[in-house]
């Protein structure tokens, strides 16, 4: 794609040369995730004082928060920058947000249109504005603003768009590929050699498996590192990770926080579009007030099946200083071994912070904020994001050849997540039921719509 798109979407240059550079030479791989790669940091499940219950909607904290809600303090980000590879179907290429989830009213509902019309609803329930930002990437911007001017947002007021990084997509070196794809083939491997009415069909597999490993192989010792050059443009590139929805509210230039700051509001709720159990919940407002900074950002977890696993809030130590804190952890940064059904809970992804825990993790004076310059942010962000760690994801991109069938190739992305956000500021995880109802890929649907539509239920108001 032309240096003008890249601009258009903050691709940094200098920065992903940077990552480049420490991933060809081994300093960056999927082994690097890992927390304790590089340390002695020790690793336990949380204490009971981590984590509380969600309060009640008659509880006091609940009471501050529709106080907070009827001033107009509180707003919604919602994430909406993923590619939804797992969701789209071939040839479909529309923002996650856009897909519709399930009927309402007579006619198909978008996630987006869900979540717009649950915004006006608590408006109206709790008397003040509720402002939606919703954060965009390279693949959804242009079609999500085109979408919310077409249905004039939904007859959604204060609805705002910012728009996230950009990084390039490399072809992964030898050893990452063997890390990634190594224990399926074990699996695949075993599962041939055992006798049975499906040993033909698996024997069948393996070798085409095999065979496309092979290949893979290959390319990987001829190129590995190198930038991936695949027929799509589009399939080039990657969001960095939706840590970018804290960072680009200081680098998109229609400047998010500031725009926030001015309307007076004074906590966010961050949730993925594509979870509509996410709703607007006084208490979770309240709660973060009445805690006066003792913990800075809600982390809110669910309880998860033994054996899933999943990103959770761990109790971290360094034995060389002494300190210890409570951090969320992606569930690959665990240490090998590491007993994850230890950890009974797991991170929904769903986060409320105060502006002013932004500022502090920025450096920021609000007052000062109007008259820096882009260089200024950008140098605020890269002194937060040299503290936190970047992770490097193996991914899929498939694509269709008239003499081949499909194609696919194995591609290696940069990453930093949201999570890590709480080693920077402490973090209360929230323990929540009919909050989590996540849909990753279209087989997902028959499972929650129906709990959904008791969650949602006279919770909503559409715009015809």
């Amino acid at each position: 794609m032309s240096e003008d798109y890249l601009r258009k979407y903050h691709f940094d240059a200098e920065e992903f040369e940077r990552l480049r550079t420490l991933y060809r030479e081994g300093r960056l791989s999927l082994e690097s995730n890992v927390i304790n790669r590089d340390n002695s940091w020790e690793i336990a499940p949380p204490r009971p004082e981590d984590s509380v219950e969600l309060p009640t909607l008659d509880s006091a904290e609940a009471a501050r928060g529709r106080r907070l809600l009827s001033e107009g303090r509180c707003a919604m980000i919602l994430m909406n920058g993923g590619a939804a590879t797992r969701f789209q179907r071939p040839g479909e290429e529309i923002p996650k947000g856009a897909f519709e989830i399930m009927e309402i009213a007579g006619r198909p509902r978008s996630f987006m249109e869900i979540k717009l019309a649950h915004a006006r609803w608590a408006e109206k329930e709790y008397g003040g504005r509720i402002p939606v930002w919703i954060l965009n990437s390279y693949f959804t911007d242009e079609m999500t603003g085109s979408i919310l001017r077409e249905n004039r947002f939904y007859g959604k007021e204060s609805v705002f768009t910012y728009c996230q990084g950009i990084m390039k997509r490399l072809v992964p070196m030898p050893k990452d590929l063997e890390t990634h794809y190594s224990p399926d083939y074990r699996k695949l491997k075993e599962a041939a050699a055992a006798a049975g009415p499906e040993r033909g069909r698996l024997e069948k597999e393996l070798r085409r498996f095999e065979a496309r490993f092979d290949r893979w192989k290959k390319r990987s010792r001829d190129s590995g590192g190198e930038v991936f050059s695949p027929r799509n443009p589009r399939d080039a590139f990657n969001p960095p990770g939706h840590l970018d929805a804290t960072l680009f509210l200081l680098l998109d230039p229609s400047r998010p926080l500031l725009r926030l700051l001015e309307q007076g509001v004074r906590y966010v709720n961050i949730a993925n579009i594509d979870n509509l159990g996410a709703t607007v919940h006084p208490a979770l407002f309240g709660l973060l007030e009445s805690l006066e900074g003792k913990a800075k950002i809600l982390c809110e977890v669910s309880e998860k099946p033994p054996g899933q696993k999943g990103g959770a809030l761990a109790r971290v130590s360094d034995p060389g200083t002494g300190r210890e804190w409570t951090q969320l952890i992606e569930e690959f940064a665990f240490p090998p071994g590491f007993d994850q059904d230890r950890i009974p809970e797991f991170n929904n992804a769903t986060y409320t912070i105060a502006l002013s825990t932004f500022l502090e993790i920025f450096e920021l004076d609000a007052s000062l904020l109007p008259a820096m310059t882009r260089e200024e942010l950008v140098e605020k962000v890269r002194k937060v994001t040299s503290r936190l760690p970047v992770y490097v994801a193996v991914k899929e991109v498939k694509e269709k050849d008239e003499k081949a069938g499909e194609l696919v190739y194995p591609v290696v992305q940069f990453e930093r997540l949201q999570g890590d956000l709480t080693r920077l500021a402490p973090p209360l995880g929230v323990g929540t039921s009919d909050r989590f109802f996540p849909v990753k890929k279209r087989e997902d649907i028959p499972r929650v719509v129906g709990r959904l539509r008791e969650v949602l239920e006279g919770r909503l108001i559409l715009n015809g």
